[in-house]
């Protein structure tokens, strides 16, 4: 399929152009003497012709005209403003693809860091476990010395240290853990950004006391300033279920609040089954109303209904 490009500010600029034309109709092209006399009362214009034939015809032409031009005017600013809404339309449409991709292809990194601290934390409890029975055995001087000796080859020495027969003979002696792995950072990351000449992409994450993310923020803006925000905020921690023969799914509910281009806002509500069923109520700027369902985890949504309640 090939690309499909649209130039959001020359939409916008074609819409301003659009309009400022519009504007110049607005007075049915009459300006100067022509208008003066155009809007004047019936009685005016009598006293001006000198007929009341001659004020009834001019007033006819006048008004005829002025409607024509009147009725291209109201033409222009709906088409000027079809040009704004196809505008905003894929804008809108871009930006909510990007929203959602945003955190899952740009990855803000969360997941990385919760394996690496993940398996930093099981080599410290690891390491702590070992110097303890390193300790209780007498090993400790010994591998303050050799911090790079290997146990196994140290007790397979002919000349082994006497608390080796201990570790020979412990068949419950814990796992040497071996070298550090990396230590991740201090602090989750929280934030991605990315930009290029297309726009920018901001996330960020909110986090519980578990590093589960709580809430998740989206902003993305255009080159010509135009932005789109979705907020998305979780119910609870993850409630991971794993259907029998299927992938786990997460089955908490959540809302996602949408502000578009224009400044309208739209609230989504969506509630997921145990059993990953679902249904997904979005009320927009205008308090309509309309509800998707899903029957399953991994299955799309269905196309929306308008509620009728």
């Amino acid at each position: 399929m090939p690309d499909f490009s649209i130039d959001y500010g020359a939409l916008h600029n074609v819409q301003a152009q659009m309009h400022e034309l519009a504007d110049s109709a607005d007075s049915g092209g009459a300006r100067g003497v022509f208008k003066d006399v155009g809007e004047a009362t019936s009685s005016e214009r009598k006293a001006l012709f000198g007929s009341s034939d001659l004020s009834y015809a001019f007033n006819l032409f006048y008004t005829r005209s002025s409607s024509r031009t009147k009725q291209a005017k109201d033409g222009l600013t709906e088409l000027a403003d079809t040009f704004s809404g196809v505008a905003d339309a894929f804008f809108n449409a871009d930006a909510q693809l990007s929203s959602a991709a945003g955190l899952m292809s740009g990855s803000i990194g969360l997941d990385e860091w919760k394996n690496d601290k993940a398996a930093y934390d099981a080599w410290q409890n690891d390491k702590t476990a070992w110097d303890a029975y390193l300790h209780d055995i007498g090993a400790s001087d010994y591998f303050a010395e050799h911090p790079d000796a290997d146990i196994g080859t140290v007790c397979n020495a002919d000349d082994a240290p006497g608390w080796c027969d201990t570790w020979i003979n412990d068949d419950d002696a814990p796992t040497d853990p071996g070298p550090a792995p990396e230590k991740p950072a201090d602090t989750p990351p929280t934030s991605y950004t990315y930009e290029d000449e297309q726009g920018k992409v901001d996330v960020t994450v909110e986090l519980d006391d578990d590093y589960n993310v709580m809430k998740e923020t989206s902003t993305i803006t255009t080159p010509d300033g135009q932005s789109y925000t979705s907020v998305t905020t979780y119910d609870s921690a993850p409630q991971l279920i794993t259907p029998e023969n299927g992938d786990p799914f997460d089955a908490r509910d959540y809302t996602m609040e949408t502000t578009y281009a224009d400044g309208s806002k739209t609230t989504t509500e969506v509630v997921i089954n145990d059993d990953g069923s679902g249904t997904m109520t979005t009320t927009d700027a205008d308090g309509n109303t309309t509800v998707s369902t899903r029957p399953g985890p991994d299955d799309d949504w269905s196309e929306p209904e308008e509620d009728e309640e």
